[in-house]
């Protein structure tokens, strides 16, 4: 398979990391090279006509950090997706986007529907703020050290979390994260771990501090609902059962959209790709090559 990777120069100081797999026509654009470029490999297949470009959102993998919390913003990653279509010079694309990814792609597509040929939501956010399925959300501190993690609270205690933070990292997501993330964590031995974990856009301290101090206040008030019946783009919603987000609201996605669906997969969690491959990328390439997959349901919207 072929593979290049680079940078996209958005202003000075600010470079965003590409991760591009096959050299197709057909191009999908994915938030979250750091997580997903050896895990989706798969959809660019030898002999495909598709071809994966992957990048890291600002202050997330490779690319570069941004201090300025002004700078921090679903719309400001927005903004970095147009900046790798215009670098590729790309008329049209599918979007790959999953968990907070997913909220990038929907809100590139409804501003700039011309460009997007096709969306894939693997168990996104919900489409609006959680309302009835809203739990109480733990600050960002709690959630970089969890209460009640004996290895995290050792590792803490002996001052690890400052002096080897990637090791710290490595505990954190095998520990914490990927136990509750996933409904069969015998996948978690197919993480990326120490990709992700090499760098520091990645360390705990840094990425809750960013979702959780910067990007999800600012969008507190979300709703996705009203204008997702205007893009009409095939839209799929895969989400895993046991995923912690509501399959209701996952529902509410392809409910809303001018033309979705809804898959789930059967005792997956958050990361279907890989707790389920072998329903996950038969559907998503059948979906991206201009078909519904197998068992995709068109969601009545609530009258």
């Amino acid at each position: 398979m072929r593979s290049s990777e680079g940078f996209v120069f958005v202003r000075p100081g600010l470079h965003l990391y590409y991760h591009v797999l096959g050299d197709g026509e057909e191009a999908v654009v994915v938030p979250n090279a750091n997580w997903l470029a050896e895990i989706l490999q798969p959809l660019a297949a030898e002999g495909s006509r598709r071809r994966l470009i992957l990048y890291d959102p600002r202050s997330r993998g490779r690319s570069s950090a941004v201090t300025d919390g002004r700078h921090l913003s679903l719309e400001e990653d927005v903004a970095d997706l147009e900046a790798v279509r215009r670098y590729f010079g790309l008329e049209r694309m599918a979007l790959l986007g999953s968990s907070y990814h997913a909220a990038i792609t929907a809100l590139y597509a409804l501003d700039n529907p011309e460009h997007v040929e096709r969306m894939l939501l693997v168990c996104p956010i919900t489409p609006r703020r959680p309302g009835e399925w809203l739990q109480e959300t733990p600050t960002w501190e709690e959630l970089t050290y969890p209460p009640g993690v004996p290895r995290l609270e050792e590792m803490r205690r002996e001052g690890v979390d400052r002096d080897d933070p990637v090791a710290f990292c490595r505990a954190w997501f095998t520990y914490f994260l990927l136990p509750a993330q996933m409904g069969e964590l015998s996948a978690a031995a197919r993480f990326p771990l120490d990709d992700i974990c090499s760098f520091p856009n990645e360390w705990p301290p840094n990425v809750m501090s960013l979702y959780f101090r910067h990007i999800i206040p600012k969008i507190k008030g979300w709703d996705f609902r009203p204008r997702l019946g205007s893009l009409r783009r095939p839209l799929l919603v895969m989400q895993g059962t046991d995923d912690l987000v509501p399959e209701e609201a996952s529902r509410e996605w392809a409910a809303h959209a001018g033309d979705g669906r809804f898959l789930r997969i059967e005792g997956a969690g958050h990361h279907p790709y890989l707790e389920r491959p072998q329903e996950f990328f038969p559907a998503a390439e059948a979906f991206l090559a201009g078909d519904w997959p197998l068992g995709s349901e068109v969601i009545p919207r609530p009258a």
